[in-house]
């Protein structure tokens, strides 16, 4: 991999006739389909790719990152042996190699699988950079670049450093290069305020709209009851995985309400491709029934709904309001009349999606409602 890298500043760019990037976002799938399609399987693709790129043939960057992905690849083990030798990948440590050519190529999701094959330090660092800067109007691209970002950077030796020598690999690739003319390249990032990965907001069940143990620990201290008039008051907490600490904001969303009470949070970060702004907790005051919880995002309705949806929680691509019943339970009981009704329980969730003062609110509750009566 280091080779790569040396080369790339050392000798400048590879030819021309590369094609230039497409602002549309493309799955692994997409990119080396159309190249597994011409071989018999995974590891006919290998041997025959091998065969093409030792000999100089192998010209485009889809080519190179389905060698890529064929090198880290083996079939399971079978009954011969010799079949399973033959399935053996003799390739897997030069994989990294094939995906920067595949970037260095037109493929930017070559410096994104790169990255995700060293895994950590300074490299992985600057692949997933370059992957930031000529992601363009590719907001999927953008976005795992940003995790990677945020998650490889604690083991970089000096981010600056890296950053810059992105940015001048990118500036070059997008001058004159694959990926000549595509816009805001090398622009628009922030280098000097990575925001952190918050992994421990992950939820313990999505499709339940079980929050972390992380989430419930931050907004119950984020808040307190006094004893002298029994109102909801800011407190101050940590949040969970840093010394960083949190004073909570009190609102009062309701004006014809005004025992509802939400308390905020202000905590930035990335989380499932989304820039997060902070969380919330939403209760009636003087009974503390739950009326709304949730996590608070930059990003537009409809980009969070997505990426919501695809982590497996229950939202409509819409962001309208969702009831999700997961189960039903009826019994039967005599009125006071004497009559013979059925009464239903409803367990499941609760979910919206929802543009307040410039921040989108994502609302994720488990609901349990009770009817009586014919």
């Amino acid at each position: 991999m280091r080779r790569i890298v040396s080369a790339i500043f050392a000798f400048g760019l590879v030819g021309s006739s590369m094609v230039a990037i497409s602002a549309e976002a493309r799955s692994p799938n997409e990119i080396y389909g159309s190249v597994f399609q011409r071989y018999k399987n995974i590891t006919d693709a290998r041997k025959k790719l091998r065969s093409l790129e030792k000999k100089g043939q192998l010209t485009t960057g889809e080519e190179y990152y389905a060698l890529g992905h064929a090198c880290q690849y083996e079939e399971s083990a079978s009954q011969s042996m010799i079949l399973t030798a033959l399935s053996r990948s003799r390739c897997k440590e030069k994989s990294g190699e094939y995906f920067v050519e595949a970037g260095m190529r037109g493929v930017p999701e070559g410096f994104v699988s790169a990255a995700q094959f060293l895994g950590r330090g300074d490299q992985a660092y600057l692949y997933a950079q370059v992957a930031y800067q000529l992601s363009g109007d590719d907001a999927s691209l953008r976005s795992e670049a940003l995790d990677l970002l945020s998650s490889l950077s604690s083991s970089v030796s000096d981010t600056a450093v890296i950053d810059q020598q992105a940015i001048q690999l990118a500036t070059q690739l997008a001058t004159d290069g694959p990926y000549g003319g595509l816009r805001n390249a090398a622009t628009t990032v922030d280098v000097q305020n990575r925001l952190p990965s918050l992994a421990w907001l992950d939820f313990k069940n999505p499709k339940r709209c079980h929050f972390s143990e992380g989430w419930q620990r931050m907004m119950q201290g984020a808040y307190r009851i006094d004893d002298r008039d029994y109102l909801t008051k800011p407190a101050t907490t940590s949040v969970p995985d840093t010394g960083q600490r949190v004073t909570g904001r009190i609102t009062r969303p309701q004006k014809e309400w005004e025992s509802i009470v939400r308390v905020e949070a202000d905590v930035k970060g990335r989380w499932n491709g989304l820039t997060v702004l902070g969380t919330f907790t939403t209760f009636v005051e003087e009974s503390h029934g739950v009326w709304g919880d949730g996590i608070r995002f930059a990003e537009p309705v409809e980009i969070v709904a997505q990426r919501l949806a695809a982590a497996g929680f229950v939202v409509n691509r819409d962001g309208s309001e969702r009831r999700q019943v997961d189960k039903v339970e009826r019994s039967r009981y005599t009125d006071q009349q004497g009559k013979v009704q059925v009464a239903e329980a409803i367990d499941g969730v609760i979910t919206s999606i929802e543009r307040i003062n410039g921040e989108t609110y994502f609302f994720c509750d488990e609901i349990f409602e009770a009817s009586y009566g014919a």
